[in-house]
């Protein structure tokens, strides 16, 4: 068996961006440093910054004159304000592919647009960009609730940045199917656009994938689902601990990849044991096509 690995696997640059911030914040003081929600959604590197005093925030009131870093997801408009008028030093970390999303619905809501969110529920991206929408926002997962969205007008749409590209592409064609003079807004990152580009080029190569990522984040779970669509038995884990060796002891290739917010450590302990399991010559089940 042999590994192929992705180039674009791994830290994004907004993710390596707020990690960077924090790290050197933590590095010039005694005190901690404190994050409102996790910095990115990886709990092994959250770990890690914990070890170098960079910590979540559970109570406002204790931080004192401590930083207090808003996370890479970015966060509603009304709480930026909120914590902004707390006696503390803000450090925005918000990732600026999303800050620039924020920044296109401000605009579009004050041109008079409502904003059609296409995104997780609940996900934390999709709550700031809700969050920016002055209550004009209304968000959808899915095909079917375009159907459900009140008659709205004019309409901007607007996505998750770490979307299905063809996901979307299905979604805008429903949205311009009831809203004729729709505005439809390319708010997929480069970064998410391009690992999953890569991973359908890998797809011919490779008889199976891998790919690690926490399971809150949202394009470690697009990558699992791209995959699968792929026709590849694709297999997403957060560490080499749930490695599944006889699953993976049987294939010819096996491509590797992992979320944007999946640090190196973490690929490169996976990307070990998986050359390990390829030490132990496998019995093949074929070659990939």
């Amino acid at each position: 068996m042999k590994v192929l690995v992705a180039k674009s696997a791994g830290f994004c640059w907004g993710v390596k961006r707020a990690v960077d911030k924090a790290r050197k914040l933590a590095a010039d003081r005694a005190s901690p440093v404190y994050t409102d929600g996790p910095l990115i959604h990886n709990e092994q590197m959250m770990m890690q910054l914990r070890a170098e005093n960079v910590v979540e925030a559970h109570d406002l009131r204790s931080i004192g004159n401590s930083p207090l870093m808003i996370r890479a997801h970015g966060i509603p408009a009304s709480r930026l304000a909120m914590l902004r008028s707390l006696p503390v030093q803000i450090v925005d970390a918000t990732c600026p592919d999303v800050a620039r999303i924020h920044r296109l619905i401000s605009e579009h809501v004050g041109n008079g647009y409502h904003i059609v969110i296409f995104g997780d529920p609940g996900h934390a991206e999709v709550e700031g960009l809700l969050g920016h929408a002055g209550g004009k926002g209304h968000m959808i997962s899915q095909l079917e609730d375009v159907i459900r969205l009140p008659d709205i007008s004019p309409v901007c749409l607007v996505s998750q940045s770490t979307q299905l590209p063809v996901a979307y592409s299905r979604i805008a064609e429903a949205v311009r199917g009831r809203f004729p003079d729709a505005i439809v807004l390319d708010t997929i990152c480069k970064s998410t656009k391009q690992r999953q580009e890569e991973l359908v080029e890998m797809a011919a190569k490779v008889d199976a994938f891998v790919v690690v990522g926490d399971t809150h984040s949202a394009n470690t779970r697009r990558l699992v689902e791209l995959g699968q669509t792929l026709g590849r038995p694709t297999f997403h884990i957060q560490t080499r601990d749930q490695i599944d060796r006889d699953s993976m002891a049987g294939f010819r290739v096996i491509g590797l990849t992992a979320g944007a917010s999946t640090p190196s450590f973490v690929l490169d302990d996976v990307r070990g044991a998986l050359e390990q399991i390829c030490s132990e010559a496998p019995r093949p089940k074929g070659g990939a096509s």
